[in-house]
């Protein structure tokens, strides 16, 4: 599999060496996201939006209400730049700047394109699947995908930065009494707790027991 060719907005300059093009690299970064930021301008202001993200391919898509402002504005073609960043480990210096955190970010640049009609059941349930597998739903009413836009951006110009070095400090600080290290941090999922209305006798399936981000 190729790589992203990196553009003037996607080539990482500061740190370049952790600048990672690879598409492998950056596909697996947007599917363990949960969440992503979009920002855009509109009227003049800057605006960020925290959403849900689902990669299908060579495509991400987020979704909301139709009555969302910035959800059609970014429908109408305000150009968008959507980060997703996760959390490795927070790393502990021995100064101030010698701390850090080793991460996983994305970032893409795109203009959405509005998801057909014939498509929205389609991509409402790899929405679902992707953020909680195995799970079974009703279909979705009219009513309800009439009330939703889905919008699609294309994967062309999008780049990634890791960091995963640890510590790095100062030369001379490696002599300091002072403890160093990283401190890994992961996204756990706690026990599986039934909603009040169940029907009797349903119960946990074993994919919610069993939950791993």
């Amino acid at each position: 599999m190729t790589d992203y060719h990196p553009t003037p907005r996607t080539r990482v300059h500061r740190r370049s060496e952790r600048g990672v093009y690879d598409r492998d690299v950056v596909h697996k970064i947007i599917d363990e996201a949960l969440v992503c930021h979009v920002g855009f301008v509109l009227t003049g202001e800057p605006r960020v939006l925290p959403t849900t993200i689902l990669r299908i391919d060579e495509d991400v898509y987020i979704h909301g209400s139709t009555n969302n402002g910035l959800l059609t504005a970014l429908a109408a073609g305000a150009p968008a730049c959507i980060t997703v960043t996760l959390i490795d480990s927070i790393v502990a210096g021995r100064s101030g700047f010698g701390c850090s955190m080793d991460y996983r970010s994305a970032v893409i640049y795109a203009t959405a394109e509005t998801v057909a009609e014939s498509d929205k059941e389609r991509i409402m349930d790899a929405f679902v699947q992707d953020i909680i597998p195995g799970h079974k739903v009703r279909r979705p009413t009219q009513s309800e995908l009439d009330a939703t836009l889905i919008l699609r951006f294309p994967l062309g110009e999008v780049s990634a930065k890791v960091r995963d070095c640890g510590v790095v400090d100062v030369e001379s600080d490696y002599e300091l009494d002072l403890w160093a290290g990283i401190i890994p941090l992961k996204l756990s999922a706690g026990p599986a707790k039934s909603d009040g209305r169940l029907k009797p006798g349903t119960r946990i399936p074993d994919f919610a027991n069993s939950y791993r981000r």
